[in-house]
């Protein structure tokens, strides 16, 4: 039993965000120091969803649980669906795409995510009215360089929300994806006119049907639990071009951010112009991932230490309220009932870099928030992200609620209260037990049947050899797991 395929590694290719020191500080007192591990892993259920073992660094990602509950959605690396093609397609390198997959148990190593049932979602070609002068952009379904799609959301079973990276940036679509292979794009929302204080290439930021519009990106899309309004990142870049003499260069003054709340109803209408949206939040440094709560009245979001007037960088969790009368009078109040909800305490030997706090997700109850931190776990020194859980209400300190020893992330919330979610973990170590012990079983087998002359000590190691081989992809590929504690 080899599993083990030789190919070259890729590196993750995400980006490392420069962040400076921030002291936070709280009266609470800090969570136990007792972390009880079962193998690889915090103790209970972990079920590992995509055991397939292409040894090409793959992170799968931002996976979410179909409302029927049979099919998981989330994205991946360009060369993990198809697995064979022509090695000279660069854009399956740097390029993401949406995947779909039933909701299996994974026993066995497999070559491929194919082989799992894994489905790649292909947009079918649709015209974008964009840009200035009546300029139209059209988005094919092959495969074109600067491609990608981010933070897929389910509206019902068979229509998804999610950005798509164009080539003015990334914006909000909707698809019917009844048929993966050949999905109709149903909406975009496209930007009719900015008036946002903000200046790029020293003038006033401009909408898709004006000349540029080059200057925002629409991401983190979350839809509402009665499926009529997403709340989205709105980044907004600020950049002036500076003539010297002969000489032209850019300044960067930085990027900034709101919340803002898409009327779904209305997405697509006028060819996207028309769709119907408004601010939720005021701009700050670094607003990401929001999430809303079962009644949707209230979204978790992670932002920078600017919101609420703090200082410092590094990210906490906050909570707005949503009204739903409001908003769909276009009334909604900026920062709206505004609370931080986690206070990152920092000791000595702290990466100077600060701590990270995002990707948060209500428990169905509403009654705690999951969310991806970088903050020392206890009893050890490590400052990987791992998963860890707060009182909505933020009356008690965070305490850590899934642990292993290599980045954990992008939590969802399952109908039975199960969390799916993305690791670099690898195989856990029952299932390595379990494998190895298999693989004994064979030699031994074989052994018997065909005279080998193996001696007991050799089909253990040569079993601790197949074992071996699993074990390597720990810290390498991104794979999906349901944990139940």
């Amino acid at each position: 039993m080899m599993w083990q395929r030789n190919r070259l590694f890729l590196l993750s290719y995400f980006a490392v965000l420069a962040v400076f020191v921030v002291i936070g500080c709280s009266s609470k007192e800090d969570p136990s120091e007792t972390l009880a591990v079962c193998g690889n892993h915090s103790c209970g259920e972990l079920i590992m969803v995509t055991t397939d073992t292409t040894s090409d660094g793959f992170q799968y990602l931002d996976p979410v649980l179909s409302p029927d509950g049979t099919r998981i959605m989330f994205t991946a690396d360009w060369w993990a669906i198809p697995t064979e093609r022509d090695p000279g397609d660069e854009p399956y390198v740097t390029n993401r795409q949406v995947l779909l997959m039933p909701v299996t148990q994974g026993f066995e190593p497999k070559e491929s995510i194919e082989e799992q049932g894994a489905e790649l979602v292909l947009l079918n070609e649709y015209t974008l009215h964009m840009g200035g002068a009546g300029a139209t952009i059209v988005l094919i379904p092959a495969i074109i360089q600067n491609e990608r799609k981010a933070s897929p959301k389910w509206i019902t079973d068979d229509r998804i929300l999610f950005s798509y990276l164009t080539n003015r940036g990334f914006r909000l679509f909707s698809a019917d994806i009844t048929t993966p292979g050949s999905a109709n794009v149903d909406g975009v929302m496209l930007i009719d006119g900015l008036d946002t204080g903000l200046l790029y290439n020293g003038a006033p930021m401009r909408g898709d049907n004006q000349d540029g519009g080059f200057d925002f990106q629409i991401l983190d899309p979350a839809v509402s639990p009665d499926g009529r309004w997403a709340v989205c990142t709105f980044f907004a870049s600020r950049v002036n071009i500076i003539t010297d003499g002969e000489r032209e260069y850019f300044e960067f003054l930085g990027t900034q951010s709101a919340l803002i709340a898409v009327d779904l109803w209305t997405l697509g209408d006028g060819n996207g112009y028309d769709t119907s949206w408004h601010y939720l939040t005021g701009f700050y440094s670094n607003l990401r991932t929001p999430a809303w709560s079962p009644d949707g009245r209230r979204i978790v979001f992670s932002g920078g230490m600017d919101v609420g007037g703090g200082t410092g960088i590094g990210t906490e969790l906050f909570l707005i309220d949503f009204d739903p009368d409001a908003a769909a009078s276009g009334a909604s109040v900026l920062d709206a009932g505004l609370t931080r909800l986690t206070f990152t305490s920092y000791t000595e030997g702290d990466p100077i870099t600060g701590v990270l706090n995002d990707q948060p997700a209500f428990t169905n109850d509403g009654s705690a928030v999951y969310f991806v931190s970088t903050r020392r776990a206890p009893s050890i020194t490590l400052h990987d992200r791992n998963i860890w859980k707060v009182p909505a209400d933020g009356s008690l300190d965070p305490e850590i609620y899934y642990f292993t020893r290599s980045d954990d992330w992008t939590p969802s919330v399952m109908a039975d209260g199960s969390l799916l979610l993305s690791s670099q973990l690898g195989f856990p170590t029952e299932m390595l037990d379990r494998l190895e012990e298999e693989a004994y079983q064979d030699y031994l087998e074989e052994n018997e049947t065909f005279n080998r002359g193996w001696t007991e000590v050799e089909m253990r190691e040569m079993a601790a050899g197949e074992r071996d081989l699993l074990s390597f992809f720990e810290g390498v590929m991104s794979h999906l797991y349901i944990y139940r504690p």
